[in-house]
């Protein structure tokens, strides 16, 4: 994963604008957000955001590019994550490590968090954020559900 400590702050807007994770937030919301609580990194194609095991709590927010979801061996594929999806909300949320890896299928840009940074939003951000989780963690249980019936 490399840093990516050059791209303008309008660009980084025009980003994350085109993405619905952000669309209930306000454009002075999406910027303290970007400034002061949050970085972007570039994962190259078939390499790693993170690697089952480690410990790292970080939130990702697929930005662009896609990761393939991936279990024990890295062969086993729990599925796909696309832009305005996050990674790694288990380990965030429980600060625990890593119970998947994340393994970029082509280049892709990621908006890390740390829980630290979350605390220290204001708390509008912060609500608005874990309202996404909340919802997008719904999303992932109700594709679970259907995915265990039609199985059954």
């Amino acid at each position: 994963m490399k840093l990516l400590e050059s791209v303008p702050l309008f660009k980084q807007l025009e980003i994350i604008n085109r993405l619905s994770f952000f669309h209930d937030f306000t454009l002075s919301e999406r910027q303290v957000l970007l400034e002061s609580f949050s970085h972007l990194y570039l994962v190259q194609k078939d390499r790693h955001a993170f690697k089952r095991f480690e410990k790292d709590n970080r939130l990702y927010i697929v930005l662009s590019g896609e990761f393939l979801i991936l279990k024990q061996d890295n062969d086993h594929d729990l599925g796909r994550v696309g832009p305005g999806e996050f990674l790694g909300e288990g380990a965030f949320i429980s600060n625990r490590e890593r119970s998947t890896s994340a393994r970029a299928v082509k280049d892709s840009i990621i908006l890390a968090i740390t829980p630290d940074a979350l605390t220290r939003l204001p708390n509008v951000i912060r609500e608005k954020i874990k309202d996404k989780l909340i919802e997008g963690m719904s999303l992932r249980i109700a594709k679970l559900n259907e995915f265990v019936e039609a199985h059954s």
